[in-house]
């Protein structure tokens, strides 16, 4: 299963990921360029910046209509 699978299934599952916890669960360091793609094949994804620390990080989930 490819980097960019393993985010799909987890959003599929309602899960919502920050780029650190894509990284820890193997599924690499490039999570926006994965969710570009994504969304580039339709995927409906969402995404808000969420305080984690002293940084901003963007957090993704996928909307279900």
């Amino acid at each position: 299963m490819t980097q960019r699978e393993k985010v799909l299934k987890a959003l599929e599952r309602g899960q919502r990921l920050t780029p650190l916890e894509a990284l820890n669960r193997g599924m690499g360091l490039r999570l926006g360029s994965h969710i570009h793609a994504l969304r580039k094949a339709g995927h409906d994804i969402r995404s808000e910046l969420v305080q984690k620390g002293d940084a901003r990080v963007a957090k993704y989930w996928l909307h279900k209509a």
